[in-house]
């Protein structure tokens, strides 16, 4: 009677811990509703829709060997003071294959060598028109509002480089919604090369 106690305990608190946390597939299908602005990249690069009160940078990476191009948008601080944001990253090749597989691999192996990340999920998505690969990873510091990101890796049109789309979210009671917000922008995205 005990060992049957013990196994629908554990259970239990098997299914309740693996629906905590939500996965990519979870977060791009979750319903959310909220107000968005277009933004096009100056040279008319991409275009994606952010959310409408947020704040957005075109970035300027004239001193990084890596990056091309870019923007960051974030949102105004929450009730208790967190902060999301979106980035959208042209990048030169990390794999000297230049694949998009290569690229996410490289990517990969990159965070499983950081302490202080782990990957939750990922793999080949259809998230995108183009073909790309998604990784959704978050701290493991164990507090409230460490910081879970999803990254998606899709080729540029026009060259061998590298699309790198981001959502980083703080682990909050809102995480659910921002992410899925976030995601419903990262989808708009959109070269126009």
């Amino acid at each position: 009677m005990i060992k049957k106690i013990f196994i629908l305990v554990f259970i239990s608190l098997l299914i309740s811990c693996s629906e905590k946390q939500f996965t990519f597939e979870k977060y791009a299908n979750y319903p959310v509703k909220f107000a968005k602005k277009k933004f096009v990249y100056p040279n008319d690069e991409f275009e994606i829709f952010l959310p409408l009160n947020w704040e957005s940078k075109v970035e300027d990476y004239e001193n990084n060997d890596e990056i091309i191009l870019g923007i960051d948008a974030v949102s105004k601080p929450d009730n208790e003071n967190f902060i999301y944001a979106i980035s959208v990253q042209k990048m030169k090749p990390f794999s000297s294959k230049k694949d998009l597989k290569s690229e996410y691999d490289y990517l990969i192996q990159k965070i499983k060598q950081k302490d202080s990340f782990i990957i939750i999920d990922s793999g080949k998505t259809d998230f995108l028109i183009n073909e790309a690969y998604f990784i959704h990873s978050k701290s493991n510091s164990g507090n409230y509002g460490e910081l879970e990101m999803i990254t998606i890796i899709t080729k540029s049109s026009t060259e061998n480089n590298y699309f790198y789309l981001n959502a980083s979210a703080s682990r909050t009671k809102e995480l659910n919604k921002n992410m899925s917000m976030m995601l419903n922008c990262l989808k708009t995205f959109k070269q126009n090369n």
